[in-house]
């Protein structure tokens, strides 16, 4: 059972350090007036998916596929691909060709998610853009037009679904005093601070990798910071709210995550196959240098994270 009561390291009365000022909280979302609606009648005029992969386009391709199954139509797509200069097979490049509107681009290895990202979002062209990781695969569950409706009717900046991660982001100190960021997991639903007219949507300041956001605001913060490769994510979901953005989640909004412990390259006509456990251990070995750099841009000692709480001063 969710606990809802005051924490014993509550950020509210021991907050005193630069960061601290994020902690103001950002007004309710509000349901704009009909005048200022603008509906989006056609998603593919309203909508860009951006992925990042790294040497997985038969994951991209099936994601694609799959959005395709779902929405009986494709929708401009994005594509940022740490590959290199290597070029793809030609079976390959003739299944990305069957998605005309697919811009695949190839950057340099090891360029980043955040980088990969904030490439992509520098490409969008329509109002909103859609975040979807290149493992996953649309289902009935990913309802891309109602997350559209919520931002075409709200002042809302971003609309997300997805896992628990989503949640509230407060600054504060530890009981050992140190400057903390605290991230209460799986408290938006139990603040039950529900959207005007969107029963089962929450107000939020982070949800998982999969969400919808108006282009402009994300462009006006810049996009994920370049200069990490982790943590990016609760970066950009920070600079959101230190610029009053505001941000809902819709917990039933869902994709599938198909996993694999395998990679697999696609490269020059061959297929080279990788093990995923020794990448991600030597993504370990430089996980500390960017957590570093994190906590130094927020002044900050650690990260904690709490789950199913409901902070008392929401």
């Amino acid at each position: 059972a969710a606990l809802m009561l005051p924490l014993p390291e509550s950020p509210e009365s021991s907050c005193n350090f630069s960061a601290c000022g994020i902690n103001k909280p950002v007004p309710p979302v509000i349901t704009l007036p009909i005048s200022q609606i603008d509906r989006c009648l056609n998603l593919s005029q309203c909508v860009t998916i951006v992925t990042k992969t790294a040497r997985r386009p038969l994951y991209v391709i099936r994601l694609a596929k799959s959005l395709r199954k779902r929405l009986n139509m494709d929708l401009p797509m994005v594509v940022i691909d740490d590959d290199g200069p290597e070029a793809y097979n030609s079976a390959v490049m003739n299944e990305i060709a069957k998605f005309p509107k697919m811009k695949y681009v190839i950057s340099s290895p090891d360029f980043g998610i955040a980088a990969g990202r904030t490439m992509g979002l520098q490409m969008v062209k329509t109002r909103y853009f859609m975040i979807l990781d290149d493992d996953m695969v649309v289902t009935e569950d990913t309802d891309i037009a109602r997350l559209v409706e919520i931002l075409d009717s709200t002042d809302a900046t971003l609309v997300g679904g997805g896992s628990n991660f989503a949640g509230f982001l407060k600054f504060g100190r530890s009981k050992g005093g140190d400057p903390t960021l605290f991230h209460y997991q799986r408290s938006c639903t139990l603040a039950h601070q529900v959207i005007p007219d969107f029963p089962g949507c929450f107000r939020c300041e982070i949800t998982a990798n999969i969400f919808v956001a108006r282009t402009y605001d994300a462009l006006s913060v810049g996009g994920w910071s370049t200069e990490l490769k982790i943590v990016e994510h609760k970066d950009f979901f920070l600079r959101l709210k230190a610029a009053g953005k505001k941000v809902v989640y819709c917990p039933d909004f869902k994709a599938s995550n198909v996993h694999s412990n395998v990679g697999v390259e696609f490269v020059g006509g061959l297929t080279k196959v990788f093990n995923a456990v020794a990448y991600k251990e030597k993504r370990v070995l430089r996980a500390q240098a960017m957590m570093d750099r994190f906590c130094n841009r927020w002044n900050i000692f650690q990260i904690k994270l709490i789950k199913n709480i409901i902070p008392n001063w929401i």
